[in-house]
């Protein structure tokens, strides 16, 4: 099984309109794209991504992965908690045993 970093890490936040604010305003970084409940700045090399989350708050940074199910049981086994799986293409979230938050995501 192959993990690789993403450049995207994601503010997951039930205080969406400040959080913007703030990272526009206060950190300068460049708004790419806003809807209502997701922001899109250029955190580069990052991209940062903003988000409406009432249930699931605080950073999540991203891994690719070429096998989404592979990769949940392999991460399971060595002690991480699944938080959400909504399955490929959408939100894979799960904590390792550090308390990090990972979106699994498959290229």
């Amino acid at each position: 099984m192959k993990f690789w970093m993403s450049p995207n890490v994601s503010v997951r936040t039930d205080q969406f309109a400040e959080a913007v604010r703030f990272y526009n305003q206060v950190i300068g970084f460049e708004i790419r794209s806003q809807g209502d409940t997701t922001a899109d700045l250029d955190a580069s090399p990052l991209n940062l991504f903003i988000d409406d989350d009432r249930e699931l708050e605080g950073p999540v940074m991203e891994l690719f992965v070429d096998d989404l199910e592979a990769a949940r049981e392999v991460l399971v086994a060595n002690g991480c908690e699944v938080l959400r799986w909504k399955g490929k293409g959408q939100d894979c979230y799960i904590q390792d045993p550090f308390g990090v938050r990972f979106n699994i995501w498959e290229e």
